[in-house]
């Protein structure tokens, strides 16, 4: 008797993994309006990149530029390397922005694994943790006032956020203000 019940749940376990990868897949394919799918591919980045779905929500809305428009950032892999990161589109313009994902950005790196929370920084001045050049060693903080949101990304250790930083349109081109550690 227990040698047909296990025949029976080895037969059941691919049937399982089969649908757990299903179920996953279609989630992530859902986390996406179409749309999205077809600005990649209309840009050529559909062979570079993947939308994926890693963090919670899948993406950000709002106006990072100033321009008045709605912008949309995606999280995306590199396909290359598995490499993470984001992808922002501005709403009134065909250009893109790519950080991390085998880009290196500032102190966030090529590879955003270590990001483990993101959102739309709202607040109208944001603290830069200033390094010294030589040492690495923390030197203490700058007070920076921002006109517009910025994307905040986070490093959580211990259940405590330690640090991160913050993607910002300075009015000239993307920047890193680093937070924390």
């Amino acid at each position: 008797m227990k040698t047909a019940k296990r025949r029976e749940m080895k037969k059941l376990v691919p049937l399982i993994i089969l649908l757990l990868n299903v179920a996953n897949g279609f989630s992530q394919s859902m986390a996406y309006p179409g749309w999205v799918r077809d600005s990649l591919k209309s840009k050529g980045l559909d062979k570079k990149y993947e939308l994926s779905s890693y963090l919670n929500p899948p993406f950000l809305q709002a106006d990072f530029n100033g321009d008045g428009s709605s912008d949309l950032v995606v999280l995306i892999l590199e396909k290359a390397t598995n490499k993470k990161g984001i992808l922002l589109i501005p709403g009134n313009s065909n250009q893109y922005h790519v950080f991390g994902a085998g880009t290196n950005f500032g102190n966030g790196s090529d590879n955003f694994k270590w990001v483990d929370k993101w959102s739309i920084y709202k607040q109208k001045t944001a603290h830069e943790t200033q390094f010294d050049k030589k040492s690495g060693d923390i030197l203490g903080g700058k007070k920076i006032e921002l006109k517009r949101f910025a994307i905040s990304l986070v490093d959580i250790e211990d259940g405590s956020e330690v640090s991160g930083g913050l993607i910002y349109w300075d009015g000239k081109k993307y920047t890193w203000i680093h937070q924390g550690e």
